[in-house]
C-alpha cells in the first residue's frame, strides 16, 4: 500500500507492519501502524496462536525442529500446558538459533498449515521479549523492536526514544481486542536495565504457506 508522506522506519530489512482496520463494509483493510499497540494489533490478526510462555525444549526430527513452550499465560488460540510447534528445518540453515531453551516471551505463532508447520508471525518480530524483572514487580515487555516497525512521517524523530518497555498487562489487552478499530496508545515506560536486542530480532522471515 503507497502511503503519500510516510517512511516507514526499519531496521536490518525489517519488514512493514500495518495495523488492521474495517471499511464500511466490514472487510478488513492493512493500514500504517502508528503506535507498537498498532504493530502488536497487526500481530494479532495474523496469528492463530498467541500465548506468553517459555521454551522447554528444541529437538530437530526428521526435517522440522520441535519447539515445546511451557505456556504460563493463554493469550489467543491456545489454553495452558504445553504447546508444541513445527518448524520447517530450513529456517535454522546455518546454525541460526531461532529460539533458545529458557527463553521467555509473548510469542504470536501462525496456525499449523495443512503440513503441520507454522512460524512467528513476521520473523522475529512475533517474539516479543519478557524483560527480567523481580518477584512483586508488573511484567513487561520489550518492545524496541517493534517500535522499529512504526510509521512515522519523513524526517521526524521517532518518539518515545529510550522508553523501551510497556506492561505485559497492556499489550495482552491490546492483542485480545484486536478487532476493536480504534485503542488508546499504550503507555510506554523505561526498561529497567538495559538488555541487548534479541539477536536476529529485526530479521524478515518470509515463508510460503509450504513452509509454515
Amino acid at each position: 500500500m503507497r502511503v503519500s508522506g510516510w517512511a516507514l522506519l526499519l531496521a536490518m530489512g525489517a519488514g512493514s507492519c500495518g495495523a488492521v482496520g474495517q471499511q464500511a463494509g466490514g472487510a478488513a483493510v492493512d493500514l500504517p501502524a502508528t503506535s507498537v499497540a498498532g504493530v502488536l494489533r497487526s500481530l494479532a490478526s495474523r496469528a492463530g496462536v498467541v500465548f506468553v510462555g517459555q521454551v522447554q525444549r528444541i529437538v530437530p526430527k526428521d526435517g522440522v525442529v520441535e519447539i515445546t513452550f511451557l505456556v504460563q499465560q493463554p493469550v489467543m488460540g491456545v489454553v495452558g500446558g504445553t504447546y508444541v510447534e513445527r518448524e520447517w528445518a530450513g529456517r535454522w540453515s546455518g546454525g541460526q538459533q531461532r529460539y533458545w531453551v529458557g527463553q521467555r516471551a509473548m510469542f504470536f505463532l501462525y496456525a499449523p498449515s495443512a503440513a503441520g508447520l507454522s512460524s512467528s508471525v513476521d520473523g522475529m518480530a512475533g517474539v516479543v521479549p519478557l524483560v527480567p524483572m523481580g518477584a512483586k514487580a508488573d511484567p513487561l515487555l520489550d518492545v524496541r523492536m517493534l517500535t522499529t516497525r512504526v510509521v512515522r512521517r519523513a524526517g521526524s524523530p521517532m518518539p518515545g526514544a529510550g522508553l523501551g518497555a510497556i506492561a505485559l498487562a497492556d499489550a495482552k489487552s491490546v492483542v485480545t481486542n484486536w478487532r476493536v478499530g480504534k485503542q488508546t496508545e499504550i503507555v510506554r515506560r523505561s526498561l529497567p536495565v538495559m538488555m541487548p536486542m534479541a539477536e536476529g530480532s529485526v530479521e524478515q522471515h518470509g515463508a510460503t504457506d509450504a513452509q509454515r
